[in-house]
């Protein structure tokens, strides 16, 4: 299935960015080569509490073992009759059936659309109804509930297609163990002679991940292996990534965030992939220690919560040459400190999963000031300012331009905001519709999406090699006709001691609109109260009329997989009728 359009494929293969290296390919050259290792080293692992969330016990895998696993899985799929271009939906927290399932899937042609495992009945119906998949491959037993049982009431019901079950556990109580099913010389044969009959193009959609559904109704987004190769590459080089690194990855593999900072790089690299979920700090960091970790990926909140309860002074991190953070605003003291301390380089990551990929690292600048306010600007593989080269390979095919949202006006200028639209190797076809489509509407006539994320460049000189992220378009508060930037307020709370961490929303007001409030968790020992709160931001130059007029102390941030926080969620969950404090004064 090619949902590119020709001339984007013609653009990016005549430059030499889009080749015909399937995902398939690097795992078979990692399984030739065994990433320069002993062939029975391992190379994909389970967490070590994999069997307090999962079926069986934890596996720790080589690139042989792990190939000879995709096989079985491979063949079992083709004889229940999965081929190119089905999809097949793939419901499993991190565990390592997860990534065997994604490179089964791609050596058969077939593509993979991860689901949370935090999907309810409607969500998945609505999925399935969407996809029409060949097949659903889920666990038997997850915690307390079993999420088998809600496909097959899908499949009882008279308007849902029809679909093949494959679900995963204990075999003594009905499920299908990937690691322990042998299949037959005949399944074999058939795998054979499927992969001998079936060509397959690196061009091809491999994956149809879901939007994290932060302003709306999450959208199917379709990926090319090329499109992988892309962001995949993006993160290597950010994270100074070397040949055999180990990666700890406790970002889910539902989200497009895992496969391009994690299983990508892994594939790349053939080095070694240690799985985590959920999140668990003691077991998170015993990982790091124990196995040596070279990179990994982990949320702003809690490297702030890492250094200022100084939790990693009880383990060796000595390994780790770099972390990458995102899905809400850095501040420098942390950036700055990791180095200080730990000798690890923090990266500042900005994606989306239609392919956005703004990645500050130490190589793209070395002030930690730059690093957690800005991301390059990328215009070709030369920098504005003086010609220097990015040396990041993304940059040589991303094209980037700040477009006034309301005149659609392309913006030069330094300090003016404006929406972000991009094109790249890495950005997707287009939303895949219901109807076996790709919906195109954000997308302008150049082929450049539409992000709905608002920027400014940073600066003159230097700085205009740089944009600062200011917003989401949908994402504002409109006090009395003044738009507030939310994200510049968060990222100021954000940097208070008190704070472990902030949000902030609009909620109603009769008279302006909307008002602010910041929503807070503490940090420990920590007291905040409004007229605190505001005094603190007046000092760090926030002016008054983006001061927040109501103060909410939490104990969590509702969050989604990738770690933004879910405003709609923290919105609803808010005291409609609590009485706000009164408004400051403007300036």
């Amino acid at each position: 299935m090619i949902l590119h359009d020709a001339e984007t494929i013609a653009r990016y293969a005549d430059a030499g960015w889009w080749g015909q290296t399937t995902v398939d390919d690097l795992f078979r050259a990692c399984v030739e080569t065994g990433g320069g290792r002993d062939p029975d080293e391992p190379a994909l692992l389970d967490a070590p509490n994999r069997g307090d969330f999962a079926f069986g016990t934890p596996h720790s895998l080589s690139f042989r073992e792990t190939d000879e696993a995709v096989d079985r899985l491979a063949a079992s799929l083709v004889a229940s009759g999965v081929g190119k271009d089905d999809i097949v939906v793939v419901q499993l927290p991190n565990i390592v059936e997860i990534v065997i399932a994604f490179l089964a899937l791609a050596r058969i042609g077939a593509i993979v659309s991860p689901v949370m495992l935090a999907y309810g009945e409607s969500d998945l119906r609505r999925i399935v109804r969407h996809l029409r998949p060949a097949a659903v491959m889920t666990l038997a037993q997850f915690k307390d509930g079993a999420p088998a049982d809600i496909f097959r009431r899908l499949l009882a019901e008279g308007d849902t297609p029809i679909f093949e079950l494959f679900a995963l556990g204990d075999p003594p109580d009905g499920g299908l163990d990937l690691l322990s099913t042998e299949v037959g010389a005949g399944e074999l044969r058939a795998l054979a002679a499927h992969l001998d009959t079936t060509d397959i193009d690196a061009n091809e959609i491999v994956t149809m991940h879901w939007t994290s559904g932060t302003t709306g109704v999450p959208k199917c987004v379709p990926r090319s292996h090329n499109n992988w190769h892309g962001t995949g590459g993006a993160c290597v080089d950010a994270g100074g990534l070397k040949p055999g690194d180990r990666i700890l990855a406790p970002m889910q593999m539902v989200h497009t965030a895992g496969y391009s900072g994690m299983v990508m790089p892994w594939l790349e690299l053939q080095g070694v992939l240690a799985l985590h979920q959920p999140f668990d700090m003691p077991v998170f960091l015993g990982q790091i220690q124990d196995l040596r970790i070279n990179h990994t990926v982990t949320a702003p909140a809690m490297m702030n919560a890492l250094l200022r309860e100084n939790i990693l002074d009880d383990f060796d991190v000595s390994a780790i040459r770099s972390i990458l953070c995102g899905s809400a605003p850095l501040d420098a003291w942390m950036i700055a400190d990791f180095k200080r301390r730990y000798g690890i380089e923090v990266v500042n990551a900005f994606g989306s999963s239609e392919g956005m990929t703004m990645l500050s690292s130490p190589d793209i600048t070395d002030d930690p000031q730059r690093r957690a306010r800005y991301y390059p600007r990328f215009q070709g593989t030369r920098r504005v300012s003086d010609g220097r080269p990015w040396n990041v390979r993304i940059a040589e095919s991303c094209e980037m331009r700040l477009i006034d949202p309301d005149s659609g006006e392309h913006i030069g200028k330094p300090n003016t905001p404006g929406e972000i639209a991009f094109r790249s190797t890495a950005l997707f076809p287009g939303y895949w519709t219901r109807d076996g489509d790709v919906d195109r509407s954000d997308f302008d006539d150049d082929g450049y999406f539409r992000t709905g994320e608002i920027f400014e460049i940073a600066g003159d000189g230097e700085e205009a090699d740089f944009f600062h992220y200011i917003d989401r378009l949908k994402d504002v508060i409109n006090r009395g006709g003044v738009k507030i930037p939310v994200g510049e307020l968060e990222a100021a709370i954000q940097a208070l001691p008190e704070v472990r961490e902030a949000s902030a929303i609009g909620f109603p007001d009769e008279r302006l609109g909307e008002r602010i409030c910041a929503v807070i968790v503490p940090a420990p020992g920590a007291r905040l109260d409004l007229d605190g709160l505001n005094a603190a931001l007046a000092e760090s130059g926030i002016a008054r009329y983006m001061q927040p007029e109501r103060l909410e102390i939490v104990e969590a941030l509702p969050r989604n997989v990738t770690g933004k926080v879910l405003k709609r969620e923290l919105a609803q969950s808010l005291a409609a009728d609590s009485e706000p404090a009164a408004m400051p004064e403007s300036d």
